[in-house]
């Protein structure tokens, strides 16, 4: 087991974890973790666990914002199905 020191950072206690701790549990940078606390002790946790290496197919799904979407099939319409606006033979 690692002892950690905790370093204040622009107003934010920051906890640095060695290499071999998160290679360990499968963190790479930039994974979210949840934190729980009981008593005194603290616990962080994926807060969604990825297969290693790769994302698995309800993983991507899962990040589609279907508004942005929606928005992005408006703007790139063809108007195909708009009135015709001038002299046009459909």
């Amino acid at each position: 087991m690692a002892d950690l020191i905790l370093h204040q950072q622009n107003g934010i206690l920051v906890i640095t974890v060695p290499d071999d701790v998160a290679v360990r549990a499968g963190w790479t940078p930039g994974i979210r973790l949840n934190v729980t606390v009981e008593g005194e002790t603290v616990s962080l946790t994926p807060a969604s666990r990825l297969p290693r290496g790769r994302k698995t197919l309800a993983h991507l799904l899962s990040g589609i914002d279907q508004s942005e979407i929606s928005y992005l099939n408006e703007e790139s319409h063809d108007g195909l199905n708009d009135a015709p606006q001038g002299k046009e033979s459909i």
